[in-house]
């Protein structure tokens, strides 16, 4: 294994974290007992679940579990993307990551399957923390989308259809007051929808609309939110939430794109 300046798990951790049962161990050769990885429907409840179960399945003690996923969320840290999911992070990363896991926790995870518990509670907790920024960013894109305004005209009578002949020489025909929602951009058919806007950039980049609505960019409102950051910081968002599906060069021509926006 190529030395990656990882950290070592803390001494005597292995042994204190052994499991303290074997009510779901299957016996071995030699007598030694190891735990068999859930069934993929099981382990995609454990995913989502939360974490008592997965103590559980494990087979050890509460204050175990602690070292272990403190153990793992250390060098999750220093090693992994922790703001994408387990399946969006690099193959060889994730490779590496255990690599080190088989390595420093050998006697512990001699217990278990294919060291199946890195796993599962690695993807539990970047599904967690992913899942809980995505959220709270959309959130607050919302927030910023500029309000509706209500605005007050008066439209008359014989517009809706009812007939109202003034008699000659008389008042005009009464008005009444209706509300109608009006958006600050305009509106029709001068709307930039974020497709359009896709479609201005050189090269086209249209094609790439559903991973803007992903991470939620989906209508000119949250263009303008984006437009309003500085250049870095828009090219460090479109590095970390695209990375993988957009190139430098295409990140660069949407960096210049928006910042001509009006």
């Amino acid at each position: 294994m190529v030395s990656t300046g990882m950290k070592p798990a803390p001494l005597g951790s292995a042994y204190r974290m052994q499991p303290h049962g074997n009510e779901s161990a299957s016996t071995a050769d030699g007598g030694h007992h190891t735990i068999s990885r859930p069934t993929p429907a099981e382990f995609r409840k454990l995913v989502s679940g939360p974490q008592e179960n997965i103590i559980r399945a494990m087979d050890i003690s509460p204050p175990a579990f602690e070292e272990f996923k403190k153990i793992l969320r250390e060098q999750a840290v220093m090693v992994l993307d922790c703001d994408r999911f387990l399946h969006e992070q690099a193959p060889h990363t994730w490779a590496i990551y255990m690599d080190w896991a088989r390595e420093e926790l050998v006697s512990f995870l001699s217990t278990y399957t294919d060291a199946w518990p890195v796993e599962l509670y690695i993807e539990h907790y970047l599904s967690k923390k992913t899942y809980s920024k995505r959220h709270a960013f959309k959130a607050k894109m919302t927030r910023l989308r500029p309000a509706l305004k209500t605005v007050r005209v008066k439209s008359s009578a014989s517009e809706r259809g009812v007939s109202l002949l003034p008699t000659p020489g008389g008042p005009p025909p009464p008005y009444e007051e209706h509300d109608f929602v009006q958006p600050e951009a305009a509106a029709g058919s001068d709307e930039l929808t974020v497709e359009s806007f896709l479609k201005t950039v050189n090269p086209d980049l249209s094609h790439l609309l559903p991973a803007f609505e992903e991470v939620g960019i989906c209508s000119e409102a949250d263009l303008v939110v984006v437009r309003s950051w500085a250049p870095a910081v828009r090219k460090d968002f479109f590095e970390r939430e695209l990375a993988g599906r957009m190139s430098a060069f295409q990140i660069q021509a949407l960096n210049v794109k928006l910042g001509e926006m009006n």
